[in-house]
């Protein structure tokens, strides 16, 4: 069993009771009280304790009813334990920004494998030429996703990072604007590209890689992330463009 506490700075916490259900790690939650709107922005957040079974990362956030997926088995153990792994670190790196640290989750060796697989079953069998990294943690996941489905890893860099002649576009941010760069000559026009970064929040870092990649011809079959923060609404910035994310934050 395990209790779900939901702090507020006015009232001491309340407990509800909840119970773990085949398969293991999937949280479905039978409360026995309910609130409207849990998890949404005017709530405090929910954490989750257990007091028996497998061990999480303390503190770990899931969404109102359970944690969310998008585009995948929800029934499939491995993503459970791949949102268990991940750790949530409150007013990092500023106040009211709750970062999702995905080191816990390269610290797990089983965890860090189950993420890589499940991008290469999906992608391995679509022709894929081209795996575009985003920087910086689109360079973990990237190239072991190309080497296992025989493409070449791109790294998309920050201005002033590659030292080639490169090609850049520039996006806008919350104040002023910024760019992503790849070498000049790195893709080829006709070639089918996936896009790779740990999270998507707002989407306007892959909104400009996928219009980068655009003007030199190649084809950007899908976006793919670890995590998408779905309240930012990041995927509408991306078209018609796919997403492919494994844990969706709500």
């Amino acid at each position: 069993m395990y209790t779900i506490s939901q702090p507020s700075p006015d009232s001491p916490p309340k407990i509800y009771e909840g119970k773990i259900v085949f398969p293991l790690f999937s949280l479905y939650l039978t409360l026995k009280q309910q609130q409207s709107a849990v998890g949404s922005r005017t709530d405090p957040l929910i954490y989750v304790r257990f007091t028996g079974g497998a061990t999480l990362p303390e503190r770990r956030r899931i969404s109102g009813a359970a944690m969310a997926t998008s585009n995948v088995d929800v029934t499939d153990e491995r993503i459970a334990r791949i949102a268990s792994s991940i750790r949530v670190i409150p007013d990092f790196p500023k106040p009211g920004i709750m970062f999702q640290d995905i080191t816990t989750l390269l610290l797990d060796p089983k965890a860090f494998k189950d993420t890589i697989d499940l991008f290469v079953e999906r992608y391995r069998d679509q022709n894929i030429n081209v795996i575009a990294g985003i920087e910086a943690r689109g360079f973990i996941f990237g190239p072991p996703i190309a080497l296992a489905i025989g493409a070449k890893f791109v790294p998309m860099r920050k201005p002033k990072k590659l030292p080639g002649e490169v090609i850049s576009e520039e996006y806008s941010l919350e104040y002023g604007t910024d760019k992503i760069e790849m070498h000049v000559g790195a893709v080829r026009t006709g070639e089918r590209a996936v896009i790779v970064d740990d999270l998507i929040a707002t989407g306007g870092t892959l909104n400009a890689a996928i219009r980068l990649l655009e003007r030199v011809g190649v084809t950007v079959v899908e976006c793919a992330c670890v995590i998408e923060l779905a309240e930012l609404k990041g995927r509408e910035k991306l078209g018609d463009k796919s997403l492919f994310v494994l844990v969706s934050e709500t």
